[in-house]
């Protein structure tokens, strides 16, 4: 009767141990995976690819420089208003590294920092658009300002450094020597 009685319980124990088992794994799946199998978002990272052509609600279409060379137009006119804006926006955010011409002789610029000589030639020929994406994400050693200046700011200060004038010839070819 012993034997018996030890047999039926050591029968109860396997079913009872079988029975934890299958109930565990019911329990924990698929539901104790859904932190490890998940679709993992780092920063400044989206979480899904947008369909080709649609259109952002709410954000700037990001674009290539050559395509912001060749599509970015300027929406604003130069009014006095939006110069003036322009203005105070460049002396705020450009200044220190251009100085108060465009120049490139701010008050931090020299060293290993040389900052774009704003009345060059060179930045004269770009576009409003490739100004607006260097403004937008920044160039060398240039900060990116697409989180301190909002679309229309970006547009004014491309329109105020329109209106820098280039230093007189003499002057130029005294600073090339």
């Amino acid at each position: 009767m012993r034997k018996g009685r030890e047999l039926r319980l050591a029968g109860i124990g396997r079913a009872a141990v079988l029975l934890l088992l299958v109930a565990a794994n019911v329990w924990a799946w698929p539901w104790s995976r859904d932190l490890v199998v998940q679709m993992i978002t780092r920063p400044q990272q989206y979480a899904t690819v947008p369909p080709p052509n649609s259109i952002p609600m709410g954000r700037e279409v990001q674009v290539s420089r050559e395509l912001a060379r060749a599509q970015l137009r300027n929406p604003l006119t130069a009014s006095p208003h939006s110069l003036e804006k322009g203005k105070a926006l460049y002396e705020t955010y450009c200044l220190v590294c251009h100085g108060p011409q465009g120049r490139g002789n701010g008050p931090v610029a020299g060293g290993a920092m040389l900052p774009a000589d704003l009345t060059s030639q060179r930045i004269r020929q770009q576009s409003d658009g490739e100004l607006y994406h260097t403004i937008r994400h920044g160039l060398g050693s240039m900060p990116a300002y697409y989180e301190r200046l909002k679309p229309e700011e970006r547009w004014q200060v491309v329109l105020y450094i329109r209106t820098l004038t280039p230093p007189p010839a003499e002057t130029r070819s005294a600073r090339a020597r």
